[in-house]
């Protein structure tokens, strides 16, 4: 069984897998103006640069967030495009859980991935580690910088340079930066299923939103 991964939460980042062997590994800087543009063409060479087509591949696991809501959509309508073509299964898995399975934690560790919110605001997704690796802790909330608490975690992990702005002075060397998420992370959620219908898979592949896409007011319009 072939088995993609694609998340385009932050950037686009995605793996391809046989039989839980990694064929490839990838990420694109998705986030100019151009991305849309960009991000179905790197796709498909990236498939046929290992001799397969998108019909050889039998699963795919989309990142669902959080993160950029434009980009977690155009992800997501990917596979989906994908599964009606090809008949793949499909389910989303958030993207949080695939940053907290890139740190060596323990079982028993909590670990708080931080995602930036605008407006000075963090998203904190809390998560367990367990015996197969983190799983979500709760849901993800909006905080304010004061009022993350560095004792509450084992380990703080973001993939923003922003988070890094605002929280490191608070977090210092607790709070781990990647560069970027690693979508073989993606393949390795055994502790979420696939969908078994339709209904199913578009529930699996709500985004995590947090906040609404618009969440500040609106500029008055001075009427002459």
């Amino acid at each position: 069984m072939i088995h993609a991964a694609l998340d385009t939460s932050l950037a686009a980042a995605f793996a391809i897998a046989e039989d839980g062997r990694l064929l490839a590994q990838a990420n694109l800087d998705t986030r100019g103006r151009d991305s849309d543009r960009l991000l179905v063409p790197w796709l498909l060479d990236t498939v046929a640069g290992l001799g397969l087509t998108l019909a050889d591949i039998g699963q795919w696991s989309a990142g669902t967030g959080p993160g950029s809501f434009s980009g977690i959509r155009a992800g997501i309508a990917w596979v989906m495009g994908v599964r009606t073509a090809t008949g793949a299964l499909v389910r989303g898995v958030p993207s949080s859980l695939a940053l907290a399975r890139s740190l060596a934690a323990e079982p028993g560790e909590r670990i708080a991935v931080l995602h930036d919110a605008r407006r000075g605001q963090l998203i904190l997704s809390p998560c367990l580690v367990g015996e197969g690796g983190p799983v979500a802790a709760g849901e993800a909330c909006v905080v304010s910088v004061d009022e993350l608490d560095p004792a509450a975690f084992a380990h703080f992990v973001a993939a923003q340079e922003v988070v890094v702005e605002l929280a490191g002075g608070r977090l210092g060397d607790r709070l781990r930066f990647l560069p970027h998420l690693e979508a073989r992370h993606l393949l390795e959620m055994p502790g979420i299923p696939w969908p078994a219908t339709p209904t199913e898979t578009v529930a699996s592949l709500e985004p995590v939103y947090v906040r609404p896409a618009v969440f500040v007011q609106p500029r008055p319009v001075a009427i002459r």
